[in-house]
């Protein structure tokens, strides 16, 4: 008979792969089924929580202020987007707007739960089981692709469109993310050269996908932070949280230097597309944000708490996009870049819930990192969300980002004390 605690780590593992199914699942067929079949094994581990906590018959507080932190955010993001269906936003009834909010609410306190069953399990490596629910997904996605099925959301003709995945953008996030963990993975090649070469083989996948996706700027991204863990510049740099917070403006202050960059034949043979004005403008993205800072100096309408979801379309701040793309309305377009989204959606409060976030975060993951603890590839995996925010959608709403970051939080919002296991390091030798 399986354990409870085996029980709950199996559906913490298929987290992903089932987050992808229903992607899938929700433009192919039915949205509201797919997104609640998106986020099943959470709704699962809490169900098996609570009929825990009644036969118990109590029930033990054991988060901290980065949970209540996390929860403001997410209750923020749910209320957007009520307050987008009160305004008639188009396409959203009370049957997708309940199921969107159950979305974003049900990972967050089901990876809580998940560390809370772990607290004193020895065997708990939260970053490689990441890692195996990522890798699942990531299988998933080239069994599928394999088998012939497409991106339903949003593809390129002539590059690889995986199917369960929100847009073809996705895949070179989550192998970003993957790949840069399994750095800290690929060593021990004598004692263990099985599981070498087998991590070995996903993480050159992984890059042939990431390449083939041909996505600039997350490419660039990646191979910047790569090469700062490789040579271990990570554990003294200062100041990696501050100049994230300026992701968008550098970039585009820096966006000529950065096509001299891309013109190197070095990132020519591998990203193939490097035209000047796609790359100075990031693929039309300026053209957004620069309406997004018209709005921020001379507008600034609902600043506070926000618009509610796609609050732009309110101002209809992106109707010269639906006129270049022959559309009839601009309430599909979305900010590009989760900061921006965030910003417009759920206001100042919103956003400043999520640099605290992100903050504890960043902080939690990277004292591991430095002290060499089995945590410590996360911190890689936070790092990379924490600068891909600010220029993608990526960690927004029903978005992949968004459960991937708030799964990581959830081992930082457990109060300190009542994580009773032993620390390791990454090489497994227990702290005394």
């Amino acid at each position: 008979m399986i354990s409870k605690l085996k029980l709950v780590n199996l559906l913490f593992v298929l987290t992903f792969p089932f987050y992808g199914l229903g992607t899938y699942v929700t433009f192919k067929t039915n949205f509201s089924a797919g997104v609640i079949l998106s986020v099943l094994p959470s709704i699962l581990i809490l169900v098996i929580y609570a009929l825990d906590m009644i036969q118990r018959g109590q029930v033990t507080v054991m988060v901290n202020r980065v949970y209540v932190v996390g929860m403001l955010f997410i209750t923020s993001l749910v209320a957007s987007m009520w307050v987008a269906f009160g305004k008639n936003f188009p396409g959203l009834n009370p049957l997708n707007t309940t199921s969107m909010s159950i979305m974003f609410l049900v990972p967050f306190n089901a990876a809580v739960v998940v560390q809370v069953y772990n607290r004193d399990n020895e065997e708990w490596d939260m970053a490689w089981e990441l890692i195996k629910g990522l890798g699942f997904f990531i299988l998933l996605n080239l069994v599928g692709y394999a088998g012939g099925l497409r991106n339903l959301v949003h593809g390129f003709e002539g590059r690889i469109n995986l199917p369960f995945m929100r847009g073809i953008y996705d895949a070179s996030h989550v192998m970003s993310i993957v790949n840069l963990m399994l750095i800290f993975y690929l060593r021990d090649f004598t004692r263990k050269p099985m599981r070498f070469l087998i991590l070995g083989a996903l993480f050159m996948v992984n890059m042939a996908v990431m390449v083939n996706v041909n996505s600039r700027l997350s490419f660039m991204i990646f191979v910047v932070l790569m090469a700062l863990f490789l040579f271990k510049f990570m554990k003294v740099i200062r100041g990696l949280y501050t100049v994230s917070l300026f992701t968008m403006p550098l970039l585009m202050s820096f966006a000529l230097l950065i096509y001299q960059i891309l013109s190197l034949p070095f990132f020519v043979a591998i990203l193939q597309r490097v035209d000047k004005e796609d790359v100075t403008t990031f693929n039309g993205r300026t053209y957004i944000w620069e309406s997004m800072a018209d709005w921020a100096m001379y507008d600034r309408t609902g600043w506070l708490f926000g618009l509610g979801y796609r609050g732009q379309y309110e101002l209809r701040m992106l109707d010269f996009l639906a006129v270049l793309w022959g559309e009839e309305h601009s309430f599909n377009f979305h900010l590009h870049s989760s900061f921006l989204e965030i910003t417009m959606d759920q206001g100042v409060v919103g956003l400043v819930l999520f640099y605290f976030c992100v903050w504890f975060a960043f902080k939690y993951y990277r004292a591991k990192y430095r002290s060499g603890l089995l945590e410590g590839p996360l911190f890689a995996a936070v790092v990379y969300l924490m600068f891909i925010w600010q220029i993608d959608i990526f960690c927004y709403g029903i978005d992949l980002g968004n459960p991937i970051f708030f799964t990581i939080l959830s081992l930082a919002a457990i109060e300190p004390r009542f994580i009773t296991r032993r620390q390791r390091t990454l090489e497994g030798a227990f702290l005394t």
